[in-house]
């Protein structure tokens, strides 16, 4: 399941010879990024609480962020071969006030749903809770169209299919299988 998964995101990207650069590996890196942080959500389950989890995310991405805007936020890495890397590397500046309150919308809502998939993961099996995650894509598509004006090619259709397909086999399986609990699961401490 997890290679078909793999074969999805590698349809949608559209490696080829000449493509295979840094830029094409970003999805990648994303995802492997998302998936270790949904294992370290899963192995803190035991003793932490959903809102120290979401906190402890919030602060990573806070560093995370502080750290990459003081490296490379000036723009001096800013590129015209690539328009992805183009956008990445650009030079940062203070936001308007519009922008300050659209960014800080996004913050609130990316802390709710940080709390949100923490309190999942945490009383649920990762499996049991994974698909619940793929409502993000025809949200995600529906941004792209309205926002940039993206239409979603054959090969991302496809290989949504496969990702979605994939992951909805692995519920079915661990399902079927009755995996055992994790060590921890559904033990709560009294604080």
């Amino acid at each position: 399941g997890v290679l078909v998964g793999l074969t999805g995101m590698l349809i949608m990207v559209g490696p080829t010879g000449g493509s295979l650069n840094m830029v094409a590996l970003l999805p990648v890196a994303a995802a492997f990024c998302y998936a270790l942080m949904q294992m370290l959500t899963r192995l803190m389950a035991a003793t932490d609480r959903a809102t120290a989890m979401a906190f402890y995310i919030q602060i990573s991405f806070l560093c995370v962020t502080c750290t990459l805007g003081l490296t490379i936020g000036d723009g001096r890495y800013a590129t015209e071969d690539n328009p992805t890397l183009d956008f990445l590397l650009r030079a940062w500046h203070w936001p308007n006030l519009e922008d300050f309150l659209i960014m800080s919308l996004s913050g609130v809502c990316v802390g709710v749903g940080g709390y949100l998939i923490s309190q999942g993961y945490r009383l649920a099996q990762a499996s049991m809770v994974a698909p619940f995650e793929y409502l993000a894509l025809p949200w995600g598509i529906l941004a792209g169209y309205l926002i940039w004006d993206e239409v979603p090619t054959i090969n991302t259709i496809f290989g949504i299919v496969l990702i979605v397909g994939s992951g909805l086999y692995i519920l079915y399986r661990e399902t079927r299988r009755g995996r055992k609990r994790p060590r921890g699961y559904g033990v709560r401490t009294v604080r």
